[in-house]
C-alpha cells in the first residue's frame, strides 16, 4: 500500500520494492490512490479515492479500508506492507487487523531542523505516526537512530528492523568522460520547500554567483517556491527544470559538479545517495542520517537554515577542483560497497518472512 509517481523519496523506494519484488518471483497487489503505477498489470492495481492535502499527505475515502480487506481476501495477500507518510487510512488499519493478514510498515518520517513553528509541526506529525506504527505487526526503519525514538516510544526493539534506502548503481552512474566547459554547475533534486532549504539555496546562489559569474544553478522537481526562482535569478544562471522522469535524473547528475541540499529534514536521503553513486560530491545538512552517511572525504555538511555556511561550502568545492574529484570518487565508491539496492531487497524479504512465522 502506497502512493506512487510523486517525485520524492517515498515513491521510489516503494517503487524500487515493487519492481525488485516482481523480478524476484513475487506476485504483488497495489493499494494506491495514485492515478497510475507503471511496472504491473493493471488488474493487480486497486485504487481508492483519496484527496491531496499537501504533496506528502492523502486523506483516503472512508471506502478505502474496505477496499483493502477485501483485495487481501480475493487476492490470498500473505503480507500486507504499507509505506507509512502518505495516507489517512495508515492510522486506521491496524484497528482492522481482523480482517487483513499481518502488516509491515515502512516509517518514513525522519528528523527536522529549522524554525521552531517548522520543528514543532514536524513533532506533531511524528508523534501521531508512532502512534499509528507500534500497532503494526512489524515496523521498518530507514535510519537506526529512529530504533532509539521508537523504544523510548515503547516499542519492542524485536518489533523493529532498519533498512536503509539504496541505490541503483547502474542507472545512477559517473559519465564515461567528464565535462569541461569552464562552468561550475551545482544541481538539486527535490521538492522546492522550505522543508528541502530551497529558500537558502538561492540567497545563498544568488550571493556567491555575483562571486564567480561561471557559475550556475539547475533546480530539479517542483514545489511551491518555485515561484521564487525568478527573484534570485539575476541573469539566468538559474534553471528550473522541473519534474524530471527518474530515469532521466542521472544524466543531470552527471553533468553536476557539485549537489547541494540544504534540507531541514534528514533521514537517509535518496537524491543524495544518487548523487553520490553518480560520484558527485556533496554539499547538505548535518541532521539525522547524513552525519553517517557523508564524510568530510565525501562532501560538506552544514547546519540548517545557515546561509553564510552554505556560501562558504559551495566556495570551498568552486575553487579546487580536485578536491571536487576526490570526493566524488570516494562518493562512488562508499555507494557501490554499502548502499546498492539489491541487498535490501534481500534484507526486507527476510522480515516478510520472519513476521509471517511469528503470527
Amino acid at each position: 500500500m502506497s502512493k506512487f509517481g510523486s517525485p520524492d523519496g517515498l515513491c521510489t523506494r516503494a517503487d524500487h520494492v515493487l519492481r525488485s519484488l516482481i523480478r524476484r518471483g513475487h506476485d504483488v497487489h497495489i493499494f494506491t490512490q495514485s492515478s497510475s503505477v507503471n511496472g504491473i498489470p493493471k488488474d493487480h492495481i486497486h485504487r481508492f479515492h483519496a484527496h491531496s492535502l499537501n504533496p506528502h499527505f492523502y486523506l483516503d475515502a472512508p471506502s478505502a479500508i474496505r477496499t483493502i480487506a477485501q483485495g487481501c481476501i480475493d487476492y490470498g495477500i500473505d503480507i500486507l506492507h504499507v509505506q507509512m507518510n502518505s495516507s489517512s487510512s495508515e492510522f486506521l488499519i491496524p484497528f482492522f487487523k481482523e480482517n487483513l493478514p499481518p502488516i509491515v510498515t515502512t516509517f518514513h518520517l525522519a528528523y527536522a531542523g529549522g524554525g521552531p513553528l517548522f520543528t514543532l509541526g514536524f513533532n506533531i506529525a511524528w508523534k501521531a505516526s508512532v502512534f499509528a506504527a507500534r500497532r503494526y505487526d512489524h515496523i521498518i526503519l530507514v535510519d537506526p537512530v529512529q530504533k532509539r525514538v521508537m523504544m523510548n516510544y515503547g516499542i519492542p526493539k524485536g518489533k523493529m528492523s532498519v533498512v536503509e534506502n539504496g541505490v541503483d548503481t547502474d542507472l545512477f552512474c559517473p559519465p564515461s568522460t567528464k565535462k569541461d566547459n569552464g562552468v561550475l554547475d551545482f544541481v538539486f533534486v527535490g521538492r522546492l520547500s522550505l522543508d528541502k532549504g530551497v529558500h537558502i539555496l538561492l540567497e545563498a546562489f544568488q550571493k556567491y554567483h555575483r562571486t564567480r559569474k561561471n557559475s550556475r544553478l539547475t533546480l530539479v522537481g517542483d514545489g511551491m517556491l518555485k515561484l521564487l526562482v525568478d527573484d534570485y535569478d539575476d541573469d539566468g544562471s538559474i534553471f528550473w527544470l522541473g519534474v524530471m522522469k527518474h530515469n532521466q535524473i542521472p544524466r543531470v547528475l552527471q553533468n553536476a559538479d557539485v549537489f547541494v541540499i540544504p534540507q531541514n529534514i534528514g533521514g537517509l536521503g535518496l537524491s543524495v545517495l544518487e548523487a553520490m553513486s553518480c560520484g558527485v560530491p556533496v554539499i547538505t545538512t548535518a541532521i539525522g542520517a547524513t552525519t553517517r552517511l557523508l564524510s568530510p572525504n565525501e562532501g560538506i555538511l552544514i547546519e540548517p537554515e545557515n546561509t553564510d555556511a552554505l556560501i562558504d561550502a559551495m566556495r570551498i568545492l568552486g575553487e579546487d577542483k580536485t578536491l571536487r574529484e576526490r570526493m566524488g570518487a570516494n562518493c562512488r565508491k562508499k555507494v557501490m560497497q554499502k548502499y546498492s539496492w539489491e541487498t535490501r531487497i534481500e534484507h526486507i524479504e527476510g522480515i516478510y518472512r520472519q513476521t509471517l512465522a511469528s503470527m
